[in-house]
């Protein structure tokens, strides 16, 4: 088992190979790798465009207490989140008082 080479083994696989194959074995992982550069770059500049969380406005905040209640708090510039996009659906929750919800009920299941 000394005389044993593994790249000899390899190179003489790759000669006893048809011509189809030989061309595979050298076409498909350059095409793999330039494939995955390809899908690695459109993430990062996916990610470069992609907006920061911290550039938006905070509208609302909910608190959920230890009885399960919900308690949604309003920010400064959640009419204006209303007033910039009209499509979106703003719960209309005046001032800084808390609002309640009303637990949901229990599953019988």
């Amino acid at each position: 088992m000394e005389s044993y080479n593994f790249w000899q083994d390899f190179f003489d696989t790759y000669q006893s190979l048809s011509d189809w194959m030989k061309f595979a074995w050298l076409v498909v992982p350059p095409a793999f790798l330039l494939g995955l550069l390809a899908l690695a770059m459109r993430y990062r500049l996916a990610a470069k465009r992609a907006t920061e969380p911290d550039t938006g406005n905070l509208a609302y905040t909910v608190f959920s207490d230890e009885n399960g209640i919900l308690r949604i708090y309003t920010h400064d510039g959640a009419e204006a989140v209303a007033d910039e996009r009209p499509e979106a659906t703003v719960l209309p929750l005046p001032g800084v008082h808390p609002h309640t919800l009303p637990k949901p009920p229990a599953s019988d299941v």
